[in-house]
Parts: C-alpha cells; sequence; structure tokens
C-alpha cells in the first residue's frame, strides 16, 4: 500500500469490481435514447421540449408518475442499481437531488439529459471508486 492510500478506498473498490465488471454491467439499453438534446421530451416529461425550456423548475415536475418504470424499459439489467422510490435513511447532499416527495430515483445519481461528465457513465459524482455510494453510505452498509 502506497502513501496517502487508505485501506477502506481498497476495500471498497474490491466490493465493488466484481459488480461493475459483470456481464449485466456491459449490456446496451434498448429503446429510444432519451438523453439526447434532440429526443423526445415527452419520453418522461408530460409536456413538449418548448414549455419544459420556458420554466425550467416547473420542468422537474413535469414528469410521467412512472418515470423509474420508463428507466427500467430501456435500462434493467445493465448492472448493480440502487432501489428506488425508497426514502433515504440519512442525509442527501444538494448534488444528488431527490424526488419532489423526498424520494430517491434514477436521477439521483444519474445525470439524465446526457450532461458531461469525467467518468462518462451519466453519474452524479464519479464511482470509480466508490465514491458515488460512499457519499451516502457507509462503507461497512455496502460490503
Amino acid at each position: 500500500m502506497g502513501p496517502g492510500t487508505h485501506p477502506w478506498r481498497l476495500t471498497a473498490a474490491a466490493a465493488l469490481l466484481p459488480l461493475l465488471l459483470s456481464p449485466a454491467h456491459a449490456r446496451a439499453p434498448k429503446g429510444p435514447n432519451a438523453h439526447r438534446p434532440e429526443a423526445d421530451c415527452r419520453l418522461c416529461h408530460t409536456a413538449d421540449a418548448a414549455t419544459l425550456r420556458s420554466d425550467p423548475a416547473k420542468a422537474r415536475t413535469l414528469i410521467f408518475p412512472d418515470l423509474e418504470a420508463r428507466c427500467a424499459s430501456c435500462h434493467a439489467g445493465e448492472g448493480p442499481s440502487h432501489k428506488t422510490g425508497v426514502r433515504p435513511r440519512g442525509s442527501v447532499p444538494p448534488d444528488l437531488p431527490l424526488s419532489s416527495d423526498g424520494l430517491i430515483t434514477c436521477g439521483t445519481c444519474h445525470f439524465i439529459h446526457g450532461e458531461s461528465n469525467r467518468a462518462n457513465a451519466f453519474e452524479r459524482i464519479d464511482n470509480r471508486r466508490g465514491q458515488l455510494c460512499l457519499t451516502c453510505h457507509k462503507l461497512s452498509e455496502l460490503q
């Protein structure tokens, strides 16, 4: 172990690595790509693009109630995933947004609109070393 290397980071990486390398994680999504800027907003929203762009704050509320099922229709079986539609047990930082009802959604951990990120995995926080998971969870919860 080199200087500055923390044993818990190595343990977290070792615990998460088999999940990230599983064949299920490598499957490509099915269906239309709703994440492109020119995609049909009505795949997820109850309003058209012009309406959504005119009031971005309101756009967050104009979402189909079955959004998580819509995500799963393309992304089911892609790999390890957090349970959605549940209340977090602890505090969640503001850069991991909850639904208007305070529930964990796909959008809590993942960018939805194709935003650029360092890990290139739509993750709001780079999770290559488990940092996304460790933002809300203790390492002992993940083992």
